[in-house]
């Protein structure tokens, strides 16, 4: 496991970095919407990998929660090449593991369709998207009855929240000073929202024992319940996402660390 930053002065830095982003006018902020050109994922390309999860509360020693493995491959939907992303979250210390699966088209990153499982509850879900039209099925626990619905947007979304996050981040124009939002479904309600970002420069970052690459830094705020805040480093090389940082406020501050095994 690589060192970590002291989490204390970890806080600091997160904290300034969100108070900056936060504060940038309008006018440095680039609105990317579903279509746009600059956001282009076709040089996507078939990867496995996965990270551990470490949690670390102030004038505590960090220690050991799991795993999160992560796969993208190609798949046909009713003719349609797409790509499939998967990610498994297997939280071993709590006895918990969430799966995301995403579908979705590599050329605009626009989300087709999306599946969430939660193994302590019984909780799912799914959406299928069509433009701004999203349409959902999920229950809270196993027992409960199936809610469906559909959600008409004000524009098309990417599937940020639902699990894209650092892949959808890595296909970006990435430059040093890029700022920017990017349309989301809300985590935590079902309505449009606005995910911003700000690209830092590049550094090197471990990508497992004894590697090290060149990533940008990404640093992330949506609008959560929980006001977490993440900074993803993320490159053009599978496998995408390196490392991430977020940060969970509350009664108790908690940062959570996904590094490369």
């Amino acid at each position: 496991m690589r060192t970590l930053v002291a989490p204390l002065l970890l806080v600091l830095i997160v904290c300034a970095s969100a108070l900056s982003q936060n504060t940038a006018s309008a006018e440095e902020m680039r609105r990317f919407q579903v279509g746009d050109p600059a956001v282009d994922g076709t040089f996507l390309k078939p990867y496995k990998n996965a990270w551990k999860v470490v949690y670390a509360f102030p004038g505590k020693d960090p220690f050991l929660v799991g795993m999160w493995s992560d796969e993208l491959k190609d798949v046909s939907v009713g003719g349609r090449k797409l790509l499939k992303r998967t990610q498994t979250a297997d939280y071993a210390k709590y006895g918990l593991m969430t799966t995301y699966v995403n579908v979705f088209d590599s050329k605009t990153m626009a989300p087709v369709s999306q599946e969430f499982k939660r193994s302590d509850t019984g909780e799912t879900a799914r959406r299928d998207f069509d433009g701004s039209t999203v349409r959902y099925s999920r229950k809270t626990t196993e027992q409960a009855a199936t809610e469906t619905g559909e959600l008409k947007l004000q524009n098309p979304i990417f599937d940020y929240n639902g699990g894209m996050f650092g892949v959808l981040l890595a296909t970006l124009p990435l430059q040093e000073g890029l700022k920017g939002t990017l349309p989301a479904l809300s985590e935590d309600r079902d309505e449009l929202e606005w995910v911003s970002f700000s690209v830092g420069k590049q550094e090197l970052v471990d990508a497992g024992p004894g590697k090290q690459v060149m990533a940008w830094p990404v640093d992330t705020v949506a609008n959560y319940a929980n006001q977490s805040h993440s900074i993803f480093w993320v490159t053009k090389d599978a496998p995408y996402v390196i490392k991430l940082v977020t940060v969970i406020p509350g009664a108790k501050w908690v940062i959570v660390t996904l590094s490369m095994i």
